[in-house]
C-alpha cells in the first residue's frame, strides 16, 4: 500500500491506544533501569537558543501518523471478522496549516486532502471532511473557534469550509475567484488572505458576508505581492506575512496600517521565504520561513526576540515548514517528554512537508532556577540556527519574564535572495 491516510473498513472508526511514543522523541524523565548498577539512559535534548544563551525553547517530538497519538492494537476477535487490515494506521502525508486547541492538534493534509485531527485527550485519530459532496480538495489552512466550529481554507474548492463542534460539515463559505493562502479568527470576524485579489477579506464568519478588505497591490505599507499568511492577537489586530515583499505587516482589525517588520535577506530579522505565522497571548508573533527552514519570532513592537529550528539531521530540525499554531494549553501531555531541568509554559507547533518530523512540536520556557545551566546543557543536543547571523547577534529571552530589547547593530542586512524553490533545500548562508 501507499503511503497514504488509510480508513478502517468500519465507517466512523477512530484510532485508539495510548500517546506512549512519538516519531521522532524530544527528551524528558529518563526511564528507570531495570539493573540496580546500570545508570539510566542519558537524553540528549534539543534547545535554542544555543550556548552560552539561557535555553527558552525545546522540541519535544514530532507526529506522523496515528501510531503517535496511539498504537492501534487489534484483537483476535476483530482479525477473525474483519481480516488482519480492519483497522490500519493513517499517516499524514503532506502537512500544511495546522491548529491546537483542547488537546487536539489539526492537520491540513494536503495529499490526504483530509483535515486530520489528532485527539490527545481522547487518544484517537480521524479524519474530517473525506465524505459527502463537500469533501476537501486542498486544505491549508484551519482556523479553530470559541464556540468549537472548525474552518478550513481549501484551495481547490476557492472556500472556506466550516466544520461543527461535532466535526460535522456545517456550511461553505465561497467568494468569487478565491484563492486562500490562510485564515483567522477574532469573535465574529474570519480573516482570508486571498492570493488572487492581493488582499485580506474581512468576513462574517457566521453568514459569510463580505464586510471589508485589507490592502491592495503594491510595495508600499499596507499593499501586499503575496500575503501567504495572517494571523490575529489578543487585541483584534491582523497581521499579514507577504511572501514576495519578505515582510510581515501590523494593521488593526479593520485594516488601518500600524507597522511592518522585515526585507529580503539572509540574516535574523530579515526573510526569504516566510508563509504562515501565529501571535500567543502575549503579543509574541512567530513566522515561518521555509527557505530558512526556521522560526523567527518578535515581539508586538516587531522587535527580533529570537528563532529556532533548521535544516539538518538533529533533534527539531525543520524540512520546508509552512503551517504554525501556539496555544498556553494541552502542556499536560507532553510533560513526559519535557526536560526536568526546563518550564514549559507555552506549546508551538509546526508543519513540515517533507522529512521524518512532520508535525512537530516544541515548547516555550525557561531553565529551572534548581538547575545550572551547565547541567542542562550536559544533556543538549548539537543544534542549528538556521539563518547567518550569529546567535550572538539576535535578541534573545535573558531574564525570567521579561525581554531585552535587540543590540544597536543586530541583524545587518546581507545580500539579497531570491525565494527559494519549494523543496528542502539548505538555509541560505552568509
Amino acid at each position: 500500500m501507499t503511503r497514504a491516510i488509510r480508513r478502517s473498513v468500519l465507517p466512523g472508526f477512530s484510532f485508539l491506544a495510548a500517546l506512549a511514543v512519538m516519531s521522532v522523541g524530544g527528551c524528558g524523565t529518563p526511564a528507570k533501569s531495570s539493573s540496580a548498577d546500570k545508570a539510566p539512559p542519558v537524553l540528549k535534548c534539543a534547545f535554542w537558543p544555543a550556548p552560552p544563551d539561557e535555553p527558552r525553547i525545546q522540541f519535544l517530538g514530532a507526529f506522523n501518523s496515528s501510531d503517535d497519538v496511539a498504537p492501534v492494537v487489534s484483537s483476535e476477535f476483530e482479525k477473525l471478522v474483519f481480516g488482519k487490515e480492519a483497522v490500519r494506521t493513517a499517516y499524514v502525508n503532506k502537512p500544511y496549516g495546522v491548529g491546537i486547541r483542547n488537546g487536539k492538534i489539526y492537520v491540513c493534509d494536503i495529499r490526504a486532502k483530509a483535515l486530520v485531527v489528532m485527539d490527545l485527550a481522547k487518544k484517537q485519530t480521524r479524519l474530517v471532511g473525506v465524505t459527502g459532496a463537500t469533501r476537501l480538495e486542498r486544505p491549508i489552512a484551519v482556523a479553530l473557534a470559541d464556540d468549537g466550529e472548525i474552518y478550513v481554507a481549501d484551495g481547490v474548492h476557492g472556500a472556506v469550509l466550516v466544520f461543527d463542534k461535532g466535526e460535522r460539515f456545517s456550511r461553505s463559505l465561497a467568494f468569487p475567484k478565491l484563492k486562500p493562502g490562510s485564515i483567522a479568527l477574532s469573535g465574529e470576524r474570519l480573516y482570508i488572505s486571498d492570493l488572487g485579489r492581493q488582499q485580506v477579506l474581512i468576513v462574517n464568519r457566521r453568514t459569510g458576508k463580505e464586510i471589508g478588505t485589507i490592502g491592495q497591490t503594491g510595495d508600499e505599507n499596507g499593499q501586499f505581492r503575496l500575503p501567504v499568511g495572517v494571523a490575529t492577537d489578543q487585541a483584534g489586530n491582523v497581521y499579514v506575512a507577504d511572501m514576495m515583499r519578505c515582510n510581515v505587516q501590523k494593521f488593526t482589525p479593520d485594516g488601518g496600517f500600524i507597522a511592518s517588520v522585515g526585507q529580503m535577506g539572509d540574516h535574523a530579522g530579515g526573510f526569504a521565504r516566510p508563509k504562515h505565522l501565529a501571535v500567543d497571548r502575549e503579543g509574541i508573533v512567530y513566522v515561518v520561513d521555509s527557505s530558512f527552514q526556521n522560526v523567527q519570532m518578535f515581539n508586538s513592537e516587531f522587535q527580533l526576540l529570537m528563532h529556532f529550528g533548521s535544516a539538518g539531521d538533529f533533534p527539531g530540525a525543520m524540512n520546508l515548514p509552512v503551517g504554525i499554531a501556539v496555544t498556553d494549553e494541552s502542556l499536560e501531555y507532553f510533560q513526559g517528554l519535557i526536560h526536568p531541568g526546563f518550564a514549559a509554559t507555552r506549546l508551538i507547533v509546526v508543519a513540515n512537508q517533507f522529512g521524518s518530523a512532520l508535525v512537530s512540536v516544541y515548547a516555550l520556557g525557561e531553565r529551572r532556577p534548581s538547575v545550572t545551566l551547565a547541567e542542562l546543557r550536559a544533556t543538549s543536543a548539537e543544534v542549528q540556527t538556521g539563518v547567518g547571523a550569529p546567535s550572538a547577534e539576535a535578541l534573545k529571552f535573558q531574564n525570567i519574564g521579561g525581554i531585552e530589547p535587540p543590540p544597536e547593530d543586530a541583524g545587518a542586512e546581507g545580500e539579497p535572495l531570491e525565494p527559494a524553490p519549494e523543496s528542502p533545500a539548505q538555509p541560505p548562508k552568509r
